[in-house]
Order: C-alpha cells, then sequence, then structure tokens
C-alpha cells in the first residue's frame, strides 16, 4: 500500500532535470545498440571491426552527450541563450567529429589496427539509436504547460 502511494506522488512531479533523464536514455540505447553491433562486428570483421564498433560507439556517445551535458549546464538561463549554447554546442561537436574522423581516415597506424569502415557504419547505427532512446525519453517526460518559475530548476 504504501509502495502505491509512493509511486503515484513521484508520477506527478516534474522532471527536474530534462537534459540528464534524456541522456540516461539515450545512453542506455546506445550502448544497446553500440554493444550488438560490436559483437555483430566482431565476428564480420574480427578483431579490427570490435576496436572499429567500440572506437564508433565511444565517438558517438562522448559527442552525443556532452551535447546533452551542455544543455543542463544552460538550464537556468533565458531561453536565448540556451539556444545560443545548443547551436554553438552542436557547431562546435561536428567540428570535432569531423576533424576526428579526417584524421582517422589519414591516419594509417590506426588504419593497420581498426576496421574505419566499421566505425562509420556503427557510428551512424549508435547516433540513430541514440537518437532514438533520447525521443524515448523526451516523451515520457513530465514537463509542465505553464511556468513554475523556480519551482523546476531550482
Amino acid at each position: 500500500m504504501a509502495s502505491s502511494a509512493h509511486s503515484q506522488k513521484a508520477a506527478g512531479q516534474v522532471t527536474r532535470h530534462p537534459a540528464l533523464a534524456m541522456m540516461r536514455g539515450a545512453l542506455v540505447a546506445a550502448l544497446v545498440v553500440g554493444v550488438n553491433a560490436a559483437a555483430v562486428s566482431a565476428v564480420a570483421a574480427g578483431l579490427k571491426g570490435l576496436w572499429g564498433a567500440l572506437l564508433g560507439m565511444l565517438m558517438v556517445i562522448v559527442f552525443s552527450g556532452l551535447g546533452l551535458f551542455a544543455l543542463h549546464l544552460s538550464r537556468h538561463t533565458s531561453p536565448k541563450t540556451q539556444l545560443a549554447m545548443a547551436m554553438a554546442s552542436y557547431t562546435g561537436r561536428i567540428a570535432a567529429f569531423g576533424g576526428l574522423l579526417a584524421l582517422a581516415t589519414n591516419s594509417e597506424s590506426l588504419a593497420s589496427h581498426v576496421n574505419l569502415t566499421v566505425l562509420g557504419i556503427v557510428a551512424v547505427v549508435v547516433v540513430l539509436g541514440w537518437m532514438a532512446g533520447e525521443m524515448w525519453a523526451w516523451s515520457r517526460l513530465r514537463v509542465p504547460i505553464y511556468d513554475l518559475d523556480n519551482e523546476v530548476n531550482p
């Protein structure tokens, strides 16, 4: 009986940190997709495929996680500042991701240990998993339709 009352109270509460909740959902989905992709890659392309898959998964998780963490850090600012932070974070992450991919494709040392094709394919697959997890988590957030001022993000 007490657990039922507790779950009803928790179900009616506003999500205090939406970006962190979205990050949790996205991370779980990305890890599930990435680990399965790594297993398939290891079977299909051997050890180089496994390393490529793990590196692709790691890159996506780090870069995507940094974006949501940046939004979490800017939660107390104005909506204009949050939008600027999101755009700057996205632009910076895409530039850094592109730079790392350019280095990876031109590195003979990396190419001798990592299957770069697998890295690219797994990165795309994990991005799709991350986005699906993020959307799933977003659909379950409890966000008020009116302004609660300082009640939501103290």
